[in-house]
């Protein structure tokens, strides 16, 4: 029975060998697929990469040669992505047993974007490019050498900006004096002829006696009176004597005519006055005059007064200016000028001293020297009041003069009164006129005599802006020479800057950008606006240097760029230029056009020079303030530094283009040049839309590539699959529950890739 029970194994052992084997193998085809896998997605990626590369690896050469840029040029970008990823799939030798067989598909290429035309991107290349290539030190050098002049010209500004202030306060203070002056003058002789033609001289005029008739004027009607009363009691006497005749002869007659007797007698005659035309005339004369003298003063004291006000209001706006110069003065001298730090890194050749900056600033707080003392506003103000009452003074006797005058018909023992009267009248009338009858009357005369002490160099400083006017018309017309020459631009030309002038308006649309004003080249109408307009741009000159020095890098590198890769007008061509012996073509100025964007070529340059004449100007002004402090009086000084400035920025400019170069300033030795000047306005104008979009149409004009179309950036995509050795049904379950990054289908592991690359 024992045996009966006796239980086989062998069985059970092959079907668990089977299972484990199988188990395994699973395992196993599964790991090496895995394998593959990731071997084929490490390989598709790098061949994905290096096909990104390759594109990019085909530049354009004339751009790089010419301007350093680099974008997409030479064959098609798919078919160089193409031919890479090809050439990374694993050779298959007859025989072999290839362990990825890898395929890409058809679909695979390449999409190209960031051109070079956008701004960002044209900015970002140039960047790259100057990091490693711009003479960055040659720029810092450059602002060194500038910045030497920075704290004489801060002070020169200052010192412009105060003594142009202060001369708008005087010029004002000293046209209201001249309203007050001019309105009192007015008061003054109103007054003064009102009565003049009725009250004459005095001098010898109330002694003696005159004929009654008609008076012409007081002088008449006080010296007649006695003989019009003696003539008018004549004939009221005579009348008087007629009358009792004929009362006499009336009885006699009537009497006689009661008795019966004739009377025969004839009535007496002769009593008709003698005098009364005379006195009639005198008495008519003397009204008429009353009248007129009433009439005449009241009008005259009326306009004085009214004149008189105006003079005290003009003499009010006057005082309210020289307050002004006060605060102005006050300001100037505690005024500290902030050189905003460029004392350091400066060329020590280039550098103006201490002394200069130190005797600009003793002209600017030598200002106080024009306001006037309180003292003499008010003593003006009385005097204007004195006059006043004065007048009214005579305007109360005239009409005094007057109310006797009216009282003279009829009238006896007034003689005397109206000679003392008259005698009086004449008198004061006398004095006014002598005081304020004319602008040479003794009052005003002596208020103008005032006017002009503390005017002493008035005269000289109008001589000198004038000198500056007539030097500022040559400065005009020779930047004007520069312009003239545009009309006799030749077809070729004109058509270069307006395909220019095109393809930079199409790149800012292209960029939805802005256009900023173009750069004006257009000179001041005056000297002193031209002087005040250079000053205020030299600060901003300073300001961009003292951000170059700082490590500006965006602006600084921009504008070493276009200094390095642009050309630019030799002064020796616009030598010529002026003479009118040819023009410049725009492919030789190409630096001039990014700056201002002009459609002619004497445009372009005339913006340059003007410019470089309003760098020159500051400077030379601020030398003037330095050369010309021996005048003394500040504004003086200011004129003196106008003509000087001026006369210097033409020699300047005229040095420019005969000897290429001009020394830097009077203090400073050193050299400067075309080029350093446009440097600087890169610097200055700062890397506007404008600007940018000008660079690019120079360099598609130049080298007929469209730089929109110029690539820079590359995003390669390439499918790729690869044939799975053991179970492709597992492994596509598997890859449902995992992160594979890729499909099978029909038996093959397929996955896409992409690769990002640009020249930045």
């Amino acid at each position: 029975m024992a045996g009966k029970r006796r239980t086989g194994t062998s069985g059970s052992v092959s079907i668990y060998f089977i299972a484990t084997t199988a188990a395994f193998v699973l395992l196993t085809g599964l790991l090496i697929d895995f394998s593959r896998i990731a071997a084929f997605r490490k390989q598709a990626e790098l061949a994905v990469k290096a096909g990104s590369r390759s594109v990019l690896s085909a530049f354009e050469p004339s751009l790089y040669a010419s301007y350093g840029l680099f974008a997409r040029g030479g064959n098609p970008a798919d078919e160089l992505f193409r031919e890479t990823l090809e050439g990374n799939i694993e050779p298959s030798d007859e025989g072999a047993w290839p362990l990825l067989d890898v395929q890409w598909s058809e679909n695979s290429g390449v999409i190209e974007s960031r051109p070079l035309a956008t701004h960002d991107v044209f900015k970002r290349e140039v960047l790259e490019e100057m990091k490693y290539k711009a003479p960055i030190d040659l720029t810092i050098e450059l602002a060194a050498r500038f910045r030497g002049v920075a704290p004489a010209l801060k002070e020169a500004k200052a010192s412009v900006d105060v003594l142009e202030r202060m001369r708008a306060a005087y010029d004002k203070r000293e046209a209201s004096l001249d309203k007050a002056l001019d309105r009192q003058s007015e008061a003054g002789l109103r007054q003064a002829k009102a009565i003049a033609e009725l009250a004459q001289s005095s001098t010898g005029t109330m002694s003696g006696a005159k004929g009654a008739g008609s008076a012409s004027g007081i002088a008449d009607v006080a010296l007649m009176y006695d003989d019009y009363v003696q003539k008018r009691e004549a004939d009221k006497r005579r009348a008087d004597a007629y009358r009792q005749a004929f009362d006499a002869w009336q009885q006699r007659k009537l009497a006689a005519e009661q008795s019966g007797e004739q009377f025969e007698e004839e009535p007496p005659t002769g009593g008709e006055p003698l005098y009364a035309e005379q006195t009639a005339a005198y008495e008519q004369s003397v009204v008429r005059i009353a009248n007129t003298l009433q009439e005449q003063a009241s009008q005259a004291q009326s306009i004085a007064n009214e004149e008189l006000a105006k003079a005290i209001q003009a003499l009010a706006e006057a005082q309210e200016a020289n307050e002004e110069i006060l605060r102005i003065a006050e300001e100037a001298e505690n005024m500290n000028v902030d050189a905003g730090g460029f004392d350091d890194g400066v060329d020590a050749d280039a550098s103006i001293g201490e002394d200069q900056s130190r005797s600009i600033q003793e002209i600017r707080q030598s200002v106080k020297e024009l306001a006037l003392d309180e003292s003499f506003f008010d003593q003006y103000e009385e005097e204007l009041n004195s006059q006043r009452s004065e007048g009214d003074e005579k305007t109360s006797a005239a009409s005094r003069l007057a109310a006797m005058f009216r009282a003279v018909p009829g009238s006896a023992g007034q003689g005397g009164a109206l000679r003392s009267a008259a005698g009086q009248l004449q008198s004061s009338e006398e004095e006014y006129r002598d005081r304020y009858g004319s602008v040479a009357g003794s009052v005003l005369q002596a208020r103008k005599d005032s006017f002009e002490t503390h005017r002493s160099g008035d005269e000289q400083r109008k001589q000198l802006e004038n000198e500056a006017e007539k030097k500022w018309d040559d400065a005009v017309s020779w930047l004007g020479a520069l312009k003239s020459n545009s009309s006799s631009e030749d077809e070729e030309a004109k058509q270069a800057y307006e395909r220019l002038h095109k393809l930079a308006l199409d790149n800012m649309k292209w960029n939805e950008a802005e256009e900023e004003a173009l750069e004006s080249s257009g000179e001041a109408a005056a000297p002193d606006k031209g002087r005040d307009e250079a000053l205020a741009d030299s600060d901003g000159l300073l300001d961009a240097l003292g951000e170059a020095a700082a490590g500006s890098r965006d602006s600084l590198y921009a504008a070493e760029y276009a200094a390095e890769r642009f050309t630019y007008a030799d002064p020796s061509a616009v030598r010529s230029l002026l003479r009118g012996e040819g023009e410049i073509p725009a492919a030789n100025q190409q630096l001039e056009y990014v700056l201002y964007g002009i459609g002619n070529a004497s445009g372009n340059i005339a913006a340059a020079y003007g410019e470089i004449f309003a760098v020159r100007l500051a400077i030379r002004t601020m030398e003037g303030l330095i050369e010309c402090r021996a005048y003394g009086h500040p504004l003086v000084i200011l004129a003196a530094a106008l003509v000087y400035a001026i006369e210097h920025a033409i020699a300047d400019m005229n040095q420019l283009v005969n000897e290429g170069k001009i020394e830097l300033s009077k203090y400073a030795k050193v050299d400067t040049y075309y080029l350093d000047y446009l440097r600087i306005f890169l610097l200055l104008h700062g890397d506007s839309a404008s600007g940018t979009a000008r660079s690019i149409a120079v360099i598609e004009a130049a080298t007929g590539i469209d730089l929109t179309r110029a690539y820079t950036y590359v995003s390669g995509e390439a499918t790729a699959s690869l044939k799975l050795w053991f179970f492709p049904g597992l492994t596509r379950l598997l890859g449902r529950t995992g992160n594979w990054g890729g499909v099978v289908k029909d038996g093959r592991y397929e996955a896409v890739y992409q690769a990002d690359d640009s020249y930045l």
